[in-house]
């Protein structure tokens, strides 16, 4: 069970220290202008809402080992992310701020900065980032005047490729479906190191809106890999929710090397 709660980390995917796709705002950006026209769909098909709650049955698969644990799942957009594992056993509280986590079965928590989480999928994320991938939106920000490369890429099997590149080393590929611009697969590598995290989207109708009914995440480093598969289910949208968090006595802190 302890491995299991791995799942809850690596759900924060928080970086206090966001890498960005596209670096500084101080240059000007090559874009195409169809890139431009697909991008700016995509950016009017962002899902409007106040609240969000799921129930999430989550799947983590490292090598032979694959272990599954249903979760509860509430947002309250552009403010906070909170997750939590049966009876409370281990819960996590996201927002712009910080993220927080504490894990009952071995008494432990975490409060501040996740990059060793960031690090394991291969990509650097905060708040922002990790709401773009819950929603199936861009996962960084499109920013068309910061310094950089944006370019349409082949079509393949009628999607609409984006490669986003800047100064970082790192290089983001957007595959959006072509009768909505939503994303459905989104494919970040780290050009400096053998570090890949690609993510594959499904999606449902929840009123008006489309909203992921699963998302696969493979990060890999190497021949190594790391499979998390996010399903959705029971989606309600713009319903009063508490996020109640609260790190119990006699935990001790987890530290982390940097």
């Amino acid at each position: 069970m302890k491995k299991i709660i791995l799942i809850l980390t690596v759900l924060l995917l928080v970086s206090c220290k966001t890498k960005q796709a596209v670096a500084t705002p101080a240059g000007r950006t090559s874009v195409d202008k169809q890139a431009k026209e697909i991008i700016n769909r995509h950016l009017k098909s962002f899902p409007a809402f106040k609240t969000l709650s799921a129930n999430l049955q989550v799947t983590y698969k490292d090598g032979k080992n694959e272990q599954s644990l249903p979760l509860s799942f509430r947002m309250e957009k552009d403010k906070t992310i909170w997750i939590s594992a049966p009876l409370g056993v281990a819960k996590a509280l996201i927002t712009p701020e910080k993220a927080e986590y504490y894990n009952r079965l071995d008494s432990s928590f975490f409060s501040g900065d996740f990059s060793y989480i960031s690090k394991l999928l291969g990509i650097d994320v905060g708040f922002n980032e990790l709401q773009n991938l819950l929603l199936g939106n861009a996962l960084y920000s499109l920013n068309f005047k910061s310094e950089g490369f944006i370019k349409l890429l082949p079509e393949d099997n009628n999607r609409y490729n984006i490669e986003v590149t800047g100064e970082s080393p790192v290089e983001v590929i957007y595959r959006f479906l072509p009768d909505n611009y939503r994303v459905e697969v989104t494919e970040v590598n780290h050009l400096g190191a053998n570090q890949k995290a690609i993510a594959t989207y499904s999606y449902q109708q929840v009123g008006e809106l489309l909203l992921p009914l699963s998302i696969k995440i493979v990060a890999s480093e190497g021949e190594n890999s790391t499979q998390i598969t996010l399903e959705f289910k029971g989606l309600d949208l713009d319903k009063k929710l508490s996020f109640p968090f609260k790190i119990p006595s006699g935990m001790k802190e987890i530290t982390i090397n940097k």
